[in-house]
């Protein structure tokens, strides 16, 4: 079987064709949204006619969930890998913050097709990026029990909190045109997430020890009353 021949000539393998259509059609949602984008568009975009597009992607609606799943895989083993390397959890945490947002510096088009495009499209679209969330949130309970005691639902909590953290932070990032260092943003959040365990006690296995009840206030010394001068005698 032959390979594809687009609009330019170029002959590429189906696997080669396929990865260049995805690289193509990121950029042009992320330049036009998912609805001002088209088939058409993005074909041309890639020097192909439209059938080379619609033999590897069906329709628009299939080609937007490909790339869905193709940049949340990516972002889920950035943050596998560093989760993976760090010595403990304070650094866990650290490397947490610096793949996450450094996915979102190397890939803008991408983040802004998970985090803001898509959310608003489709459930199918929805139910996927919640369950990356999800995988996100457990991880760092994990995190969060290990250094905080939490129970559960206290460290889950917690743990969704941080995930939103990074996400809006993120999202302000580029929204002010990447104003600092996105390595300094990741530090503070790190920073910030991880200072705030210090207001629990050190997990040991074992519940914290219940707050000891505040002494009893002393009632204020009085002086014993002067005894009353003898009457005179007669």
């Amino acid at each position: 079987m032959k390979s594809p021949v687009g609009a330019s000539g170029a002959r590429l393998p189906a696997a080669e064709r396929r990865a260049q259509l995805l690289d193509v059609a990121r950029r042009v949602f992320g330049r036009d949204g998912y609805r001002g984008a088209s088939m058409e568009a993005i074909a041309e975009a890639a020097g192909v006619t439209k059938p080379v597009l619609y033999q590897h992607f069906p329709s628009k609606h299939a080609l937007y969930a490909s790339l869905l799943e193709l940049e949340l895989g990516q972002l889920t083993t950035d943050l596998e890998r560093a989760f993976d390397l760090a010595d403990g959890n304070q650094q866990r945490l650290r490397l947490g913050f610096g793949a996450y947002l450094g996915f979102v510096e190397t890939h803008e088009d991408a983040f802004r097709l998970l985090f803001t495009e898509g959310l608003g499209l489709d459930d199918a679209f929805q139910r996927r990026v919640a369950r990356f969330r999800s995988w996100v949130a457990e991880r760092v309970t994990a995190i969060i029990s290990a250094e905080a005691g939490l129970p559960g639902p206290r460290a889950r909590a917690l743990a969704v909190a941080i995930v939103g953290m990074a996400e809006s932070a993120a999202t302000w990032w580029l929204a002010e045109h990447r104003p600092l260092p996105i390595a300094d943003l990741a530090d503070e959040l790190a920073g910030l997430a991880w200072k705030g365990f210090a207001r629990y006690p050190a997990s040991t296995g074992e519940p914290p020890p219940p707050p000891q009840p505040s002494a009893a206030p002393r009632e204020p010394s009085v002086a014993p009353p002067k005894p009353s001068p003898a009457p005179p005698e007669p």
